[in-house]
């Protein structure tokens, strides 16, 4: 007895099937692709966000200190006291900065995504500098709590 051994050949199905099962992988990578992508462009938004709210509080600070050094220059003569300077830095638009007895002065300002930058300094009207910075810290804002909600009376 003679025994025959046939070819073997990959058919038409084997090379279809294994085309079909390529293009699944591509069709999964080009989907984590893309879910990267957006998770990227929104982690870059949020960083554009929070960078531009830092330097405008970093602005309207600078703004807010140079118009108390235009106020300390002009009224410098007069020497009031911290009540005194008080109303007029809330007479002239700069409610926020509070001078206390001892001569410091603080303000902070929203800087976005729940940061505040607080300033801090000393206040000397009769002597050149008439402030100096002590503090100019971005620091994360307190964030209130609401109560919880107790859904199982006991």
């Amino acid at each position: 007895m003679k025994k025959s051994f046939g070819e073997y050949r990959i058919g038409i199905g084997a090379s279809s099937v294994l085309m079909i099962l390529v293009v699944i992988a591509l069709a999964a990578l080009s989907l984590l692709s893309l879910g990267n992508a957006r998770g990227s462009s929104t982690l870059s938004d949020r960083n554009l966000s929070m960078t531009l709210s830092y330097y405008q509080a970093t602005a309207k600070a600078q703004q807010m200190l140079g118009a108390m050094d235009g106020l300390e220059k002009e009224y410098a003569a007069g020497s009031p006291n911290a009540d005194g300077w008080n109303a007029l830095l809330a007479a002239h638009g700069l409610p926020d900065i509070t001078i206390d007895e001892d001569g410091t002065f603080a303000f902070s300002l929203d800087a976005g995504a729940g940061r505040s930058l607080a300033v801090e300094g000393t206040f000397t009207p009769d002597s050149v500098p008439r402030f100096t910075l002590t503090r100019h810290e971005l620091t994360a804002a307190a964030e209130t709590q609401e109560p919880s909600m107790n859904l199982l009376i006991p």
